[in-house]
């Protein structure tokens, strides 16, 4: 097998999250002023269990969670939350040391425009508080065999991104046949590895305690003026979506004849839900006008994003007004995506989409607003400029992101 086009990231992975059911495990005894690996001593914990639900509600309803968002039970009296967003400017990461309930919060230390901040309302636990702030990558969180850590797995709410992370990136397989693939161990990676590789290249080593493997392969095909890629892992109605794409770029490439077997592998949190995979065919030109006004009935400055029938009805209804037929939209397979901009003094000012495309698990959405340059004349007149375009559909968080040229 050929290596051309090969990328392979170690992955040494992946503080992500994510999840099935519960933990919490039995009512061990935990010894008073027990002796913890590092010479931790830990002291009598709060009475009660932790309700495991009531901290997976709480972990599906934070903010800035995006990135990382986990929790561990510890000796069945104490829950660990460690999440973080890094598009959080002032809240990019929270550890969290809490007893039976969320409220009772025992630690915490946080990210702030300050700078971190520690405190415990307990201060018999901060030491055990600092070992597991400090060993977060570790499936004990530091604490040695004296203690019981359950990692509890959760999914995210239904249409929260989940993280995921590249870890082979290659053109050409020796798998020639279009499949989907979880691998949850480290057996199936090497045996998948081995059908896919046929050399004596070793398997990229991989850390399968929290994290699980999925990949994507195309089969044979002459996808050398593609794009080929995973953009986008979500939660979706109690399963785990992940959306891969191939994008033709034929009209705009210089194609070789070359016949290629692309693959994609990505790490995810470990679940134990099913994952369901859905690829998205586009074209180069892979955006669809319905409409395009310089004068529409929404007069506010609006991004929407549009994935049902209904909610279709009304924006065209508050856009076109009554009256004007609805265009069809096959909703299992596309999308509307629409800018309004507002109102702007002249002629010369208008705006529209530009480009869609998938960037870092979103779908980004160029819009291009054009404004007058020096000397130009335009013709006088209030107008609201729209843009509707139809798309593939994505679950993916759509990012809108502007720039002004002038004419």
């Amino acid at each position: 097998m050929s290596m051309v086009g090969r990328t392979v990231v170690t992955a040494a992975v992946v503080g992500m999250t994510l999840a099935a059911c519960g933990g919490g495990g039995d009512d061990t005894a935990v010894m008073k002023n027990q002796q913890a690996g590092q010479g931790i001593a830990v002291g009598e914990p709060n009475g009660g269990v932790p309700v495991v639900s009531e901290y997976i509600k709480m972990a599906q309803e934070a903010d800035c969670a995006s990135t990382r968002n986990n929790l561990y039970v510890v000796d069945s009296k104490y829950v660990v939350s460690d999440r973080a967003d890094y598009g959080c400017y002032d809240a990019s990461w929270s550890v969290s040391l809490m007893g039976p309930t969320p409220q009772a919060v025992l630690c915490t230390s946080s990210d702030s425009f300050a700078g971190p901040r520690t405190s415990c309302s307990d201060e018999s636990l901060r030491p055990l508080f600092d070992t597991i702030s400090k060993n977060l990558d570790k499936a004990d969180l530091g604490l040695g065999a004296a203690h019981k850590v359950e990692r509890v797995s959760f999914l995210p709410k239904s249409g929260s991104p989940v993280a995921f992370k590249t870890v082979v990136s290659d053109a050409f397989s020796n798998i020639e046949t279009p499949r989907e693939v979880v691998i949850k161990d480290a057996a199936a990676w090497s045996a998948l590895w081995a059908e896919h590789s046929k050399t004596r290249i070793a398997a990229p080593q991989f850390d399968f305690t929290n994290n699980m493997l999925v990949a994507v392969f195309a089969g044979n095909g002459k996808i050398d003026c593609g794009t080929f890629d995973v953009v986008y892992v979500g939660a979706k109605d109690g399963k785990l979506l992940v959306e891969y794409e191939y994008r033709d770029m034929s009209p705009v490439a210089t194609c070789l004849a070359v016949v290629t077997q692309p693959m994609r592998v990505v790490a995810v949190p470990k679940v134990d839900v099913p994952v369901e995979f859905r690829r998205i065919n586009s074209p180069y030109f892979n955006l669809e006008t319905i409409g395009r006004e310089v004068r529409t009935n929404i007069q506010t400055q609006r991004n929407v994003v549009v994935r049902d029938e209904a909610a279709w009805a009304t924006l065209w209804a508050e856009h076109a007004g009554a009256g004007v037929a609805l265009p069809k939209v096959d909703f299992s397979q596309k999308m509307v995506i629409g800018v309004f901009r507002g109102p702007k003094p002249n002629l010369c000012y208008g705006g529209g989409i530009a480009s869609v495309g998938f960037q870092d698990g979103k779908l980004k959405v160029g819009i291009t607003d054009t404004e007058p340059g020096p000397g130009a004349v335009c013709g006088q007149a209030i107008v609201y400029p729209a843009h509707l375009v139809v798309v593939n559909r994505s679950e993916a968080p759509v990012e809108f992101v502007s720039e002004i040229r002038s004419r």
